[in-house]
This record gives C-alpha cells, sequence and structure tokens, in this order.
C-alpha cells in the first residue's frame, strides 16, 4: 500500500478490492492519504463496447443521496438534477446514481454500472 501511495504523488487515490477474486469494492482516499468512503458492490454489468476517449468532456454527476454527495466531493464534478438529463448531448459523459446502481453513460449508452451493496463514510 505504501508503493501505491507513493505512486499518486500526494493526490486523491482509488483502490479497487477484490471479493472471490473479481473486482468488489472500491475505496476513496484524499491527498493526505484519508479513507474518505468505500462502496461494495455485489453486481456489475459492462456491454461489450468500442473504446471511448472522452479526454476534452468533464463528467456530470447526477444523482442523490450519500453516495451522490461523496461522490461529487471526491471528483469535484458538477452535479444536476436528475430531470435535467434530457439537457445533454449525446456526447457527454454522465455518472447517474440512482438509489444502490451507479451508472456510467457515454455517447447515450451505458458502459457500465455497478449494483452497491454497501456504502461507508469514514
Amino acid at each position: 500500500m505504501q508503493e501505491l501511495m507513493e505512486f499518486t504523488q500526494n493526490g486523491p487515490f482509488i483502490v479497487v478490492g477484490e471479493y472471490h477474486g473479481n473486482p468488489g469494492e472500491l475505496s476513496f482516499y484524499d491527498g493526505s492519504r484519508k479513507l474518505l468512503f468505500s462502496l461494495r458492490f455485489v453486481g456489475w454489468y459492462s456491454q461489450r463496447i468500442d473504446s471511448y476517449l472522452f479526454s476534452d468532456v468533464k463528467p456530470i454527476l447526477i444523482g442523490q443521496g450519500e453516495i451522490a454527495k461523496a461522490f461529487e466531493l471526491f471528483f469535484q464534478f458538477k452535479r444536476i438534477e436528475s430531470d435535467k438529463i434530457d439537457e445533454f448531448t449525446s456526447r457527454s459523459i454522465l455518472i447517474v446514481i440512482e438509489g444502490k446502481d451507479i451508472y456510467f453513460m457515454g455517447s447515450g449508452k451505458c458502459l457500465f454500472s455497478l449494483s452497491i451493496k454497501g456504502f461507508k463514510k469514514y
């Protein structure tokens, strides 16, 4: 873990943990190495898609609740109300948080999603 922390050069980072040999947890750390929150997920979905590159587009966060607030603070994404989703072009990148599900959208398609089993704030 110390090597990972040195690699991040005092910036925030995310650690992917495994559960039965598969990705199962995301732990979010700030630049001072403090664990901010973690998500445990039981299911994830990813459809087979072409690769996407959105280097000039900043993701927009849609959602309410503690998970959406944590994502907003960690990533410093702009958060909007879900009723404004139709205002964005198909080129937009959206992170949609609905209850216990997180959808990562690009070009109007769900690129992948996570079904959250647990959320813990530290």
